[in-house]
């Protein structure tokens, strides 16, 4: 059994937290800190098996194994170099700071020996066990790394990734929610507007979309080929296929991606 400790309770810290603490085969002790004590204390309070740190220092005297940042990225070395003034010698540091890389974290944690740093991209599914949490690390202690794939396998599935790629992992999963969000708000807002009741519309639409995905990602058959299958001549489908492609939708999604992507990836 090990002792994690989450710094940054915030939306993704939590939704990770309560991935982590749902899965009753993970025995860790989790603890949680936030430099906002009334965050802190609101999730600590609705997690009850989540242990509050009170400061930073307690790390030493608490045995803490492992750290999970998530914190902004503009405040990571600013949060190093306070984590340097304890003994950190042997442990493991996982950050999910977006575009914050492993070549800077060992140079915000300079001078530490024996030091396992991970790099991870999760995203909000992690409450629900649906993240997609991607994985990159400096290779030092194996041991350590399956033990954070372990962990983090309780939010959903984990993928080892070329840290290269992380701009691109970003954009396609951990920014992925928000553009998914988009178009089912976009279809429930138009089922609403022709009047069906909007529990109904998510309802539906929910179904839809994780049907359809399951459907395109295991049928074995190429995707355009099954566009073209459910674009019968003369239907409803072609019709309103037409217009996204008129209006260029799929090189929209590849612009937006490209956009997230770049700013990921500096």
């Amino acid at each position: 059994m090990k002792k994690v400790l989450f710094i940054g309770l915030g939306h993704m810290g939590s939704s990770l937290v309560r991935g982590i603490l749902a899965n009753p085969q993970i025995t860790d002790e989790i603890y949680g800190y936030d430099a906002f004590k009334e965050l802190q204390d609101k999730v600590t309070g609705e997690l009850k098996t989540l242990k509050p740190l009170n400061n930073i220092i307690d790390i030493a005297s608490e045995n803490i194994d492992t750290i999970v940042i998530g914190t902004r990225p503009d405040a990571v070395e600013g949060l190093c170099n306070e984590l340097k003034t304890i003994d950190l010698t042997g442990k493991t540091i996982v950050s999910m700071a977006n575009a914050v890389s492993i070549e800077k974290l060992s140079n915000y944690l300079s001078g530490v020996d024996n030091l396992t740093i991970i790099r991870m991209m999760p995203n909000m599914n992690a409450s629900l066990q649906q993240s997609v949490t991607a994985i990159a690390h400096n290779g030092n202690d194996q041991d350590s790394v399956e033990h954070v794939i372990t962990l983090f396998e309780s939010c959903g599935i984990v993928e080892l990734v070329d840290e290269a790629k992380f701009g691109t992992l970003t954009a396609i999963s951990g920014c992925l929610p928000a553009y998914v969000f988009t178009f089912f708000k976009a279809i429930t807002d138009y089922a609403v507007e022709q009047g069906f009741d909007k529990e109904q519309a998510f309802r539906i639409v929910e179904t839809a979309i994780i049907g359809s995905v399951r459907n395109g990602a295991t049928s074995g058959k190429d995707l355009q080929t099954m566009i073209d299958q459910i674009c019968v001549p003369n239907g409803s489908t072609i019709e309103g296929q037409k217009v996204l492609e008129q209006k260029g939708f799929g090189d929209i999604l590849k612009e937006c991606l490209k956009a997230a992507d770049k700013k990921a990836s500096h």
